[in-house]
């Protein structure tokens, strides 16, 4: 009598296990089609990105940008710029400034402390200032040709004033 009971039991549990893995597989791909339809209408959307007027506080917290090998290999590979900023300023802060001023959507801020060096000039010693660095990587729709550009300009001009 036991050894039927357990038979029925199996019996019993069986189909509604092999319903299940089927429920599972109907419901993973309902979701999958709306997702597919979400991406399709936000890539639409992401035409032009209007941000607010910069203000003076925008220019106080991005000071100037650093240029070097490693800094040109990060613009051409992973769209991205170098900026120093003020010591202070949060990440949220930096890419509020960086979206007004150069009117592109910011994908992601990365921060670091730099450390002041020492510096020998003979028998004297002294340190470098510290300061923040800041790795600005834009959204992909967005072409860094164009603050590259700016930037040229605005030195170009800066030296020819001087001169």
């Amino acid at each position: 009598m036991a050894e039927e009971k357990k038979l029925e039991a199996e019996a019993v549990e069986t189909p509604a296990e092999e319903t299940k893995p089927a429920k599972k597989a109907a419901a993973k791909k309902a979701p999958a089609k709306k997702a597919a339809a979400k991406k399709t209408t936000k890539k639409e959307e992401a035409v032009e990105y209007i941000t607010r007027p910069a203000i003076i506080k925008d220019f106080s917290i991005v000071k100037y940008v650093i240029v070097t090998e490693e800094t040109q290999k990060l613009q051409a590979t992973d769209n991205a710029m170098v900026f120093a900023v003020a010591k202070k300023a949060t990440k949220l802060e930096i890419k509020a400034a960086i979206q007004a001023i150069f009117n592109a959507k910011v994908k992601s801020v990365n921060t670091r402390n730099v450390l002041p060096k020492t510096r020998r000039v003979g028998r004297y010693s002294g340190k470098l200032p510290a300061y923040k660095r800041a790795i600005v990587r834009f959204d992909s729709s967005f072409d860094l040709g164009k603050i590259t550009a700016a930037v040229a300009n605005e030195e170009r001009a800066a030296n020819e004033e001087a001169e």
